[in-house]
């Protein structure tokens, strides 16, 4: 806050002249506790306001602050699996990461913590991702090019091949070599779709 003004030393002197020095200091006392209590209040506020934030946080959110700034990040994945990266692309199901000579998909229920750069200011995560789109959609749009894909199981278990098809749950691939033989994956079963080329 600021200090007393010019003005204010003028109207303490008037009432100092018309009331005494003593009511005229008690008068400025309790103008002193009002601002401090208004400043306790403040402070009250925006602990409240931040505690209220952290509530509504959620793993989405993070990650979209963090998309935000453009910072690259390190996640940790069901199964020990780690991938860095930045943040290319976020679902309401799932989280696109770009990093060196592959494009990464893991989907959300697979992440198992979010890390940060050293230094990185924290993230509340109390936004909305502002998007429908799941990972069915993207595996949809692999198979109509014919994508190259690897899908990486809950088991432990990948699948590599070519994208062919996708329904309301499931994926078909054209497994790589051998035989034409194509394996049909169940979407909830996929943790991560590493996309070649």
């Amino acid at each position: 806050m600021d200090g007393p003004s010019a003005n204010d030393s003028d109207e303490s002197a008037t009432v100092a002249g018309l009331l005494g020095d003593a009511l005229a200091a008690r008068i400025d006392r309790w103008a002193a506790d009002a601002r401090v209590d208004e400043a306790a209040r403040l402070r009250a506020r925006e602990r409240w306001l931040r505690h209220q934030a952290e509530e509504e946080g959620s793993l989405a959110g993070v990650l979209a602050d963090v998309a935000e700034r453009g910072a690259a990040v390190a996640l940790h994945v069901r199964g020990g699996r780690r991938h860095r990266g930045e943040i290319a692309a976020l679902g309401s199901d799932f989280v696109a990461l770009r990093s060196v000579g592959a494009d990464l998909i893991v989907a959300l229920h697979a992440v198992t913590s979010v890390r940060t750069l050293p230094g990185e200011a924290t993230t509340i995560g109390d936004r909305s991702t502002g998007t429908s789109h799941r990972l069915v959609d993207v595996l949809a749009g692999l198979a109509v090019e014919r994508a190259a894909v690897v899908l990486v199981l809950a088991d432990g278990d990948a699948v590599a091949g070519v994208a062919v098809s996708v329904g309301q749950d499931v994926v078909g691939v054209r497994v790589v070599g051998g035989a034409a033989v194509t394996a049909y994956v169940p979407v909830g079963a996929i943790v991560e779709v590493l996309v070649n080329g």
